[in-house]
């Protein structure tokens, strides 16, 4: 095995020092704090209402969907929160810089509702939009003045055509799959 050079290990360091501060902090600021109850509520309570909702005969289809959806929108907040454009002073653990809540609950649900009442382009196309617009310009705001969510190089308006093009592209990937599936005779 190699030896690590003085910049890895000064990383290294640093990166023990940063983790030691963050647990500090969420045991300080965060654990039990309002904030941490809201965020627990996001994670759990979004599940319970789409249980009552998925039409269980495309269940398949929408969490295959909805797995699209975490996985993105945990890549981006991950490169996004390394960049230092936010960054989230409430978590519900410190050892994940990502806001759980929302990447592993609140964004795949409402992705896969809409993706499973919108089934025409045009309606899904127009139910997206207005979905993204109340999350750049309403959620990311609201957290924000919660002191949830803190940007530093970003503005909302940025999230916008994320959230649509997130929405545009998983669409296309999961019905090219779906098509591909069933040609080779899958369902």
């Amino acid at each position: 095995m190699g030896t690590i050079h003085e910049s890895a290990r000064q990383v290294l360091q640093a990166q023990v020092e940063f983790g030691r501060l963050r647990e500090e902090a969420w045991l300080a600021d965060s654990l039990w704090s309002w904030q941490w109850w809201l965020l627990v509520a996001l994670l759990v309570l979004p599940w319970i209402v789409w249980w009552r909702l998925v039409d269980r005969k495309r269940l398949s289809e929408i969490c295959l969907f909805g797995m699209f959806v975490l996985a993105t929108a945990s890549w981006m907040d991950e490169i996004g929160t390394d960049l230092i454009l936010w960054y989230y002073p409430y978590k519900i653990i410190p050892w994940y810089p990502q806001l759980v809540p929302i990447n592993y609950s609140v964004l795949p649900i409402v992705y896969m509702l809409i993706y499973q009442y919108a089934p025409k382009w045009s309606s899904y196309i127009l139910a997206m939009v207005v979905m993204s617009a109340l999350f750049s310009w309403g959620a990311e705001p609201m957290l924000a003045f919660m002191g949830i969510y803190q940007v530093v190089k970003w503005k909302f308006s940025y999230s916008f055509p994320v959230y649509l093009l997130i929405a545009i592209s998983h669409r296309w990937l999961l019905e090219r799959i779906l098509a591909t599936s069933r040609k080779y005779g899958g369902q």
